[in-house]
């Protein structure tokens, strides 16, 4: 396994960004200790590694840092006219993802083995969307699979395969279909722009206006465990599924 940054080191996830991972034991969730050099897991081997950083990275970074450049404090805002490879976006995130946890190796197969062989046409496995935020928070959080239920004055729940938190945009891989159908109106994540459909374009495509992949305004988010009704929410995790750090962007 090799040392796989999530998102990559060129948007800005290096040098001075601390992060720490975050453990479950006894049932007592602990922080490891602080470290400088970005999020990070290893997690990945070198031939998938390798892979993204020669052919997706640099179109994640460049879109990443085009936002954050262009973006501003409104509640909700459409993605600003910046260059985007949309199909190599989409997998260079999603290549992280599965850096996040080995069991989506086992749900997603399908998915891990056309990521791996860089297919032309992606379509994403029945039961998952990708879904995009803005996420303007300098607090940064990397995991698997989790699951929080807000538990005070109403219900509302927030289930992921896998979750990226890293300033300006929040991606979240959700269950989708079957199942999850009687919480869609309940679930954090309902407003977030589903990118699904970036996958069906070719590597080759490495220009597009982002306002016409995402028409809907996005919303700005942070996680919700921090915001500022954490304290009515509960989260679920496993120490023995779920690999989880947290960190912080310095000004």
């Amino acid at each position: 396994m090799t040392k796989a940054h999530v998102p990559p080191q060129a948007a800005g996830n290096r040098d001075r960004v601390i992060s720490a991972n975050v453990r479950l034991a006894d049932q007592v969730l602990g922080h490891g200790r602080a470290v400088q050099g970005g999020m990070w897991f290893y997690s990945l081997c070198s031939d998938c590694n390798s892979m993204a950083g020669a052919h997706y990275d640099a179109a994640y970074a460049d879109f990443s840092n085009a936002v954050l450049t262009r973006v501003n404090l409104q509640q909700r805002l459409h993605l600003p006219p910046v260059r985007l490879a949309p199909a190599r976006v989409a997998r260079s995130i999603l290549i992280g993802m599965f850096a996040t946890s080995p069991h989506l190796r086992v749900m997603f197969r399908g998915l891990a083995e056309d990521l791996l062989n860089r297919r032309d046409r992606i379509t994403m496995p029945d039961g998952a969307n990708l879904r995009l935020a803005i996420c303007l928070d300098r607090r940064t959080r990397l995991a698997g699979m989790c699951n929080a239920v807000r538990v005070i004055q109403h219900t509302e729940h927030y289930d992921v395969f896998s979750e990226v938190y890293f300033r300006p945009l929040a991606w979240t891989l959700t269950p989708s279909g079957r199942g999850t159908a009687q919480h869609a109106d309940q679930s954090v994540v309902q407003d977030w722009a589903v990118v699904d459909h970036w996958l069906q374009y070719g590597e080759d495509r490495t220009a597009a206006d982002p306002r016409s992949l995402c028409r809907a305004p996005l919303p700005t988010v942070r996680h919700p465990l921090n915001g500022h009704d954490r304290d009515e929410r509960v989260e679920f995790l496993s120490d023995g599924v779920t690999a989880k750090l947290e960190g912080q962007i310095p000004s």
